[in-house]
């Protein structure tokens, strides 16, 4: 069965949103098979049947947090632009809007990255996560035509962008860089010289 409790049209349903914030802070740091929906619970301070009566098993939970900071992600970094950009002006803008998004929600971008390619997200949530490929194809296609990038297929070019910033992500969280404006200037540089045509 599908969720049976929904949060009513303008108001916030806080055991919701608890256990989506305990989810994604125990998928994130363990994964979906190291994590028990009693876990969940616990670190919601919720009753385990509570989960239930919002997600009908540990898959529609997890695909829902997935879902819900895709999305975010998405309405944040897919946002239309000003027009007239030129190529580089336009790739630093998806860029600086994407290292703006995993500064601010860390864990949120490293948990997408770990289960980005799960077996158990669903159509839904797989159609979410594609949502970027016309922006990128138009992308490639506008900054191909003027020359100022080498041919490349548009998802190589995604793969460049979000592998960076969530690797970013995952190494301020291990201390070895700290992720601040200089640092996302500095890695959104290199991957420009990585794309721009010779």
């Amino acid at each position: 069965m599908a969720a049976v409790a929904t949060a009513k049209a303008g108001t916030t349903d806080s055991k919701r949103e608890r256990i989506l914030g305990a989810a994604l802070d125990l998928f994130e740091a363990k994964g979906f098979d190291g994590v028990a929906v009693p876990e969940i619970a616990q670190r919601a301070q919720v009753a385990t049947g509570t989960i239930y009566r919002y997600f009908e098993d540990k898959a529609a939970l997890v695909n829902a947090l997935y879902r819900h900071w895709k999305r975010a992600y998405n309405e944040m970094v897919l946002a239309p632009m000003p027009d007239g950009l030129p190529p580089r002006a336009l790739f630093s803008t998806y860029w600086n809007r994407m290292t703006e998004f995993a500064r601010a929600h860390p864990r949120a971008v490293r948990f997408m990255d770990l289960h980005h390619h799960a077996a158990y997200l669903d159509a839904e949530s797989r159609a979410v996560a594609r949502e970027y490929l016309h922006v990128a194809q138009d992308f490639v296609a506008e900054a191909g035509a003027t020359g100022a990038i080498r041919p490349l297929e548009p998802a190589m070019v995604v793969a460049l962008m979000w592998g960076a910033a969530a690797g970013l992500a995952k190494f301020a969280k291990e201390g070895a860089l700290d992720f601040n404006t200089q640092t996302a200037d500095r890695m959104g540089d290199a991957l420009w010289r990585a794309i721009a045509a010779d």
